[in-house]
């Protein structure tokens, strides 16, 4: 607002605190000084209304302001030499990766983030933020090795780490995601661990809610149904508390899985909650398992029309232009030497990730069967590992 004091750090730190903890209540107070500003609205208050509105599947609402707001922040930045102005806009950039990454536009959702990482310093907290996003990326097109590369980057440059609870469960939730596709769902285990930690120390519900979600996705893997449930159901009651809607489709698409009596009705208002988020991502999802119930069910005729609407969003979500686009931010992956300091921290890393997960198998109590594939994966993870760090 015009002659409005300038925030201070200690007064951003509350405000984030505020929004973390009681979103419903800073959301009335972040319109209203929004709304104050007509076309040029105080840039914090516009990010923490994102922030606010993103999480419920509002954040279209804010793309045409936030795009506004980059416009302009870059025009300063540039005629004016305003270095604040250039640090707006990388925030801006950064929050329009996250609009664009929830819709499935991965293709705008790597400009952005990249955007962010050319207009800020690698030890900014939204450079940190970008290569998480640019992170997620990467494990969308598979490449867990350059993805979890980014993640260390992120990590390594940012000094405010430490004390940023949002951000290392942020990361954790990623790293165990990683860890759960390449090592097997028990070595996510501890990395969920200290997410839901460093969540519950923010107070961020929606994090804590993400966790138990992909614990249930963990025990479903590991051949326990029953725990698989009941955790299912724990993540989506946390979510519909704190209206997280994408983890509720999450957890109904998941809950479509383990209940055959409620399987269709939790398909078809997990398709609704992705309409609604506009996510390509979460309907796509949503049209395959719809389409799989339907033909279960020899509904032949709306199996096919749910595979086609299926494919058509896929299509859209496969663009061939991303893969290109992660290349060309080979500047932005520092991949250490092979053998140097960086490449043994990781292997060391790796290895306490197997470690922890053929500890936790002994304990688990899994069937032979279950034993024997969970055996099998981590095997293969460690043969991968140890070619890596063989000489050539």
């Amino acid at each position: 607002m015009p002659g409005a004091a300038p925030l201070t750090q200690r007064d951003l730190s509350r405000w984030e605190r505020l929004l973390m903890r009681r979103p419903a209540l800073a959301l009335p107070v972040l319109q209203r000084v929004v709304d104050l500003g007509g076309e040029d609205p105080p840039v914090q208050a516009l990010l923490g209304l994102f922030f606010v509105l993103e999480r419920c599947g509002r954040g279209p609402e804010l793309q045409a302001a936030l795009e506004a707001a980059l416009a302009s922040a870059l025009d300063r930045a540039q005629h004016r030499a305003d270095a604040s102005a250039r640090e707006e806009a990388s925030e801006l950039s950064e929050a329009l990766g996250r609009l664009h990454y929830q819709r499935g536009d991965y293709l705008q959702a790597c400009n952005a983030w990249s955007q962010t990482l050319e207009l800020t310093q690698d030890d900014t907290r939204w450079a940190c933020l970008a290569r998480i996003g640019l992170a997620h990326l990467c494990f969308a097109v598979g490449d867990w090795a350059r993805g979890g590369r980014v993640l260390d980057q992120a990590e390594r440059h940012y000094p405010g780490l430490v004390g940023d609870a949002y951000l290392r469960a942020k990361i954790g939730l990623n790293r165990a995601v990683a860890s759960r596709a390449t090592v097997g769902p028990e070595a996510a285990v501890p990395l969920l661990d200290q997410a839901q930690r460093a969540a519950r120390q923010v107070g961020h519900r929606d994090y804590e809610a993400e966790t138990c979600w992909h614990r249930a996705r963990g025990a479903r893997d590991s051949g326990d149904p029953t725990q698989a449930l009941s955790l299912a159901r724990s993540a989506l009651r946390q979510a519909r508390r704190c209206d997280y809607r994408w983890l509720q489709a999450q957890c109904l698409l998941l809950l479509s899985e383990l209940q055959d009596e409620e399987a269709l009705a939790h398909a078809q208002e997990a398709l609704a909650l992705g309409e609604g988020l506009q996510s390509r991502a979460v309907q796509a999802a949503a049209h395959a398992r719809l389409s799989q119930l339907m033909a279960d069910r020899g509904a032949l005729g709306p199996s096919w029309h749910h595979q086609q609407q299926r494919q058509r969003l896929e299509a859209v979500l496969g663009q061939s232009a991303l893969p290109a686009r992660l290349e060309q931010l080979a500047r932005f992956d520092q991949q250490p030497a092979a053998g140097g300091p960086a490449d043994l921290a990781q292997a060391a890393w790796e290895a306490t990730a197997l470690s922890e997960a053929l500890s936790a198998l002994a304990q688990s109590g899994a069937t032979a069967a279950t034993l024997r594939r969970e055996l099998g994966a981590l095997a293969a993870s460690a043969a991968q590992l140890a070619r890596r760090l063989s000489p050539p």
